[in-house]
C-alpha cells in the first residue's frame, strides 16, 4: 500500500540529486570501464582503467560542483577519497552539499562481508569522513546499493539516519531497526553508468520525461537523479546534466533537498513506525 508524504510548501515532487565521488582499491576497478573488458590478464593491474576512475576525484567533481550552482545535492563519498584527497572533500563540504558514508572503496561491498568487518567498515568510512569535514555522516550508500542482512541494524547503531540501498517502494519509507528507525531513501533507477550508454541526449531525455510524468501523475513523488564524478563529471554528460538541472530550477512544483533533509522530513510525518 502506498502511503502519501505531503513535501515542503504543498510541493508536488521531491528532487534528490545524488552525486557519487568514489575509488576502487589498488588493483580493483569497475567492470564497466571503457578498457576493462579488453584487460582479461588476473594479477595484472589495469592501469587505464585505474586512471579512468581517478578522473572523478581530479577533474569530474570540480565540473559538478559549478554546475550544480546554489542546488543542494548529497554525496556519497569513499572513505579512500577522504583519506587520499582531503582538500577535494572539504570543497564539496564548503560548497553546502551534504556527505554521506559510501564504503571504504567501490569493491568493498557490505553483502560480500561478515558482520564485525562490516560494522569496521562503516566506522573506518565515518570516523575519516569526520575527521575531514568535521561533520559526522547521517546517510549511507553502500557501493551498488547492496547492503547485507546487517546494514540496517549496524548503521543506526552507528548513529545513521537513512539508507539509500533499497528500491522497493516509490517514496521514502522508515525502517524499524534494532537501535531505532531508519529512513529508507530509494534508490535512482537511471544513474548515468546504466542509462548514458544510449547516449548521451537519451540520457537527458529520459530525464525530462521521468521529471514531466511525476509532475503529472497524482499523489507525491521522489524524482532522483545520480550522477558519478568519474562518469557524468566528463564534458558531453556533465553538459546533459547541467541541462536535467536547469529544468528541475526552471519547475515551480519541486522541492529540491538533500538526503538528510528528506529522511528528517519523513521522520516527523511518518514518526518511527513503518508505514
Amino acid at each position: 500500500m502506498r502511503t502519501e508524504i505531503d513535501w515542503p510548501g504543498g510541493r508536488k515532487v521531491a528532487v534528490l540529486v545524488t552525486v557519487a565521488l568514489e575509488l576502487w582499491s589498488p588493483g580493483h576497478c569497475p567492470a564497466y570501464a571503457p578498457m576493462a573488458a579488453a584487460w582479461p590478464l588476473p594479477g595484472i593491474d589495469d592501469t587505464h582503467s585505474a586512471s579512468w576512475v581517478d578522473y572523478g576525484v581530479t577533474t569530474g567533481i570540480w565540473r559538478l560542483l559549478d554546475i550544480l550552482g546554489d542546488l543542494p545535492a548529497t554525496v556519497g563519498i569513499n572513505g579512500l577519497v577522504a583519506e587520499r584527497y582531503p582538500d577535494t572533500v572539504m570543497a564539496v563540504h564548503h560548497a553546502g552539499h551534504e556527505i554521506a558514508g559510501h564504503s571504504w572503496t567501490q569493491d568493498v561491498v557490505p553483502a560480500l562481508l561478515d558482520v564485525d568487518a562490516e560494522r569496521d567498515n562503516i566506522r573506518r568510512c565515518t570516523d575519516v569522513l569526520e575527521r575531514v569535514t568535521g561533520v559526522r555522516p547521517t546517510g549511507w550508500m553502500s557501493p551498488r546499493a547492496t547492503g547485507s542482512k546487517h546494514t540496517c541494524d549496524l548503521l543506526t547503531e552507528a548513529g545513521y539516519r537513512w539508507t539509500g540501498d533499497h528500491s522497493d517502494h516509490d517514496l521514502p519509507q522508515v525502517l524499524p531497526t534494532a537501535h531505532g528507525p531508519l529512513v529508507s531513501l530509494m534508490h535512482g533507477d537511471h544513474s548515468d553508468v546504466r542509462s548514458a550508454a544510449a547516449g548521451p541526449y537519451a540520457y537527458r531525455d529520459l530525464h525530462r520525461a521521468l521529471l514531466d510524468q511525476l509532475l503529472a501523475a497524482p499523489g507525491s513523488g521522489v524524482f532522483h537523479f545520480t550522477v558519478h564524478a568519474h562518469v557524468g563529471g566528463r564534458p558531453l554528460l556533465a553538459g546533459m546534466a547541467g541541462q536535467i538541472l536547469d529544468d528541475i530550477r526552471a519547475s515551480g512544483d519541486v522541492w529540491v533537498a538533500t538526503h538528510a533533509q528528506v529522511a528528517e522530513h519523513v521522520l516527523t510525518r511518518l514518526g518511527g513506525t513503518t508505514p
